[in-house]
């Protein structure tokens, strides 16, 4: 990933896109799902996956089905297209170019290990010339990490999740970001906030955090307090189980194979120069050290 790009994608398929190409559209899930990310002119970048059962796709047929339902598509309105299908020196992989009103550029990839077939295109305007940059796009497709956590990201907020969790809510909106994951009884909550210095202006970090974030914390004991993230200003989130009934869940687990989550582990940080706000929140069992794996990955972007 180069200075000027984002790690952009949903459901561990991630791309680096230029910084002002946002996110606009998600869908499905881990088997089977599409995302598109727009650029701040008339291009986009589309990806859509499935999982595929039995054995390798054949990816010429694959590619010229896509295309020929395009071409369809642009016939119907009576507009002239042209396609072109290339070998990328990979067997897994195939690059397609097609002509019409206006340019596609595309890539389709096959993984074995995570046994989706991944079909991305950037669209963009006849006059607009940004090739060389949907080719570094294509060319950074990646759909899993050699340590087998889920990558995410969605308008310059990257990160990964530790394998089993899925996505159970979402709230994308410009000033504000959330995603919360579940995994059993464990959960992952990532968020972020833009305006920092309107929501930070009236109270200190602790307070705010208290008012805006901590009544969402349900069945701990939990306590924030000042702790420096690298060199941003920012809180620790410490909290136990509270109540009989976790209590008794606790014990239960204890007699299986199955870990309970009785700690809560947060940090949240300011970073000014980008007037943004940042959250992680994790309930975990003793001694794991999710929290602080995904808020470094933030830190790394």
């Amino acid at each position: 990933m180069t200075q000027n790009t984002a790690q952009v994608g949903w459901q561990g398929i991630v791309v680096d896109a230029p910084m002002d190409w946002s996110l606009v559209g998600v869908s499905g899930d881990n088997k089977k799902g599409y995302f598109r990310v727009d650029s701040p002119v008339a291009s986009a970048l589309e990806v859509k996956w499935e999982r595929v059962s039995g054995q390798a796709p054949d990816l010429m047929a694959k590619a010229r089905e896509f295309l020929n339902s395009i071409e369809k598509s642009a016939r119907k309105k009576k507009l002239k297209f042209d396609k072109e299908i290339k070998s990328d020196g990979d067997p897994a992989s195939l690059r397609f170019l097609w002509r019409s009103d206006r340019l596609g550029q595309g890539r389709l990839v096959y993984c074995e290990q995570c046994r989706r077939l991944i079909i991305a295109q950037v669209i963009m305007a006849r006059d607009e010339n940004i090739a060389k940059t949907a080719s570094q796009m294509l060319d950074s497709i990646r759909d899993h990490r050699d340590d087998g956590w889920l990558d995410w990201g969605l308008y310059g907020l990257g990160f990964a999740v530790p394998p089993g969790y899925t996505i159970r809510k979402q709230t994308l909106m410009s000033g504000y970001l959330a995603l919360n994951f579940k995994k059993g009884a464990h959960t992952i909550v990532v968020e972020r906030w833009g305006l920092a210095a309107t929501l930070l202006a009236k109270d200190d970090m602790a307070s705010w955090y208290r008012k805006d974030a901590m009544p969402d914390v349900k069945g701990y004991r939990a306590v924030a307090e000042p702790q420096r993230v690298e060199e941003f200003e920012g809180l620790k989130i410490s909290g136990r189980r509270r109540g009989l009934i976790s209590a008794i869940k606790a014990m239960a687990c204890s007699l299986t194979l199955h870990s309970y989550p009785d700690v809560l582990t947060g940090y949240v940080w300011h970073q000014a120069d980008d007037n943004r706000l940042f959250s992680i929140r994790v309930t975990h069992a003793q001694g794991e050290h999710t929290a602080e794996k995904i808020r470094d990955l933030v830190l790394a972007q």
